[in-house]
């Protein structure tokens, strides 16, 4: 027999849903690669913190977009941004109402031969009825 249950989306693997179309099959993920320069561009989504109340989800998420340059990183962090504080988001059962972007994208730190821009949002997302 299975319960209901009210839950809230797995947030940080319904944006890698919805982000991967933007850098291509295989390059969204919530880890990053050991072969990410074979993998570029790509895009990682943290969930870093965020609290909820009864219907509603508020995830604080860090997006990076990993590219072999300047340019391509800058354009992909831009993209990504128009489309998530866009209008809402599904991915599957999860639906996203709300989307704000608190900082970013900014280019930070990485490695030689990757750049790298990073930007933090805050997602607001309803729970739905599943079974378990």
């Amino acid at each position: 027999m299975t319960t209901p249950l009210r839950r809230f989306p797995d947030v940080q693997r319904a944006l890698v849903t919805i982000l991967e179309p933007l850098a291509g099959a295989g390059r969204a993920g919530v880890e990053t690669p050991t072969d990410l320069q074979a993998k570029l561009p790509f895009i990682r989504v943290l969930r870093i913190g965020g609290g909820s109340d009864r219907l509603s989800d508020f995830a604080v998420v860090d997006v990076d977009v990993f590219a072999a340059s300047y340019g391509a990183a800058e354009l992909l962090a831009e993209r990504v941004r128009q489309l998530l504080t866009g209008p809402p988001l599904r991915a599957g059962a999860a639906v996203l109402d709300r989307i704000t972007c608190d900082s970013g994208p900014v280019e930070l730190p990485w490695a030689p031969g990757v750049r790298r821009f990073g930007a933090t949002y805050q997602v607001t997302a309803r729970r739905y009825t599943t079974s378990i």
